[in-house]
């Protein structure tokens, strides 16, 4: 016997929905960030920077002051090839649940990230202008659906207090119609 879902846990189920999906979506754009492709790579700090909080994240980690990093000699060349460098992102796996509520800010915590930022190696801008709408679109994919079933008019008997009437407007006028599907966008 097949099981229904008791309108009663509409709400919770989706608040879980939708804490879930931005919970998924906050670790899958730090994931995004701490590659090479999206951000520049010298000692692979910056790159190992991402973190996500309920406040902004401030610059304020010297890379000279955190292991493996501070062994590292920048090249400051520009051309992401330094053999040394180490990408091991820091805070993914310790980044709180966020409640959908929460304003939820995703920065990096290395004191040089302006300059990394505006650096012709940064993929970020175009990853926030891009591929980032299209991970949002492919994280949530809980789309609502309204369901409309109707037979005829609804109306069996002739009644006084039944406004309705004839057989619908425009693309429902059709007597025919037994079932209309529709879905947000």
């Amino acid at each position: 016997m097949a099981s229904t879902r008791n309108i009663d846990r509409i709400i919770p189920d989706l608040q879980g929905n939708l804490e879930r999906d931005l919970n998924t979506l906050v670790r899958a754009v730090l994931s995004d960030l701490s590659t090479k492709e999206n951000s520049p790579v010298d000692t692979g700090f910056f790159v190992s920077s991402w973190t996500a909080s309920t406040q902004r994240p401030r610059p304020d980690e010297a890379r000279e002051s955190v292991a493996p990093w501070s062994n590292i000699k920048p090249r400051r060349k520009g051309d992401q090839q330094n053999p040394q460098a180490v990408i091991e992102p820091r805070f993914i796996d310790s980044i709180p649940n966020f409640k959908p509520s929460s304003k939820v800010f995703i920065g990096n915590r290395s004191q040089y990230a302006a300059r990394a930022l505006a650096s012709p190696n940064s993929q970020i801008p175009q990853y926030v202008q891009g591929k980032l709408r299209q991970l949002i679109n492919t994280v949530f994919t809980d789309k609502p659906k309204l369901g409309v079933a109707a037979f005829g008019t609804g109306v069996r008997k002739k009644s006084d207090n039944v406004r309705f009437k004839g057989g619908g407007i425009g693309q429902f006028s059709d007597p025919s119609s037994v079932f209309v599907d529709y879905e947000t966008p």
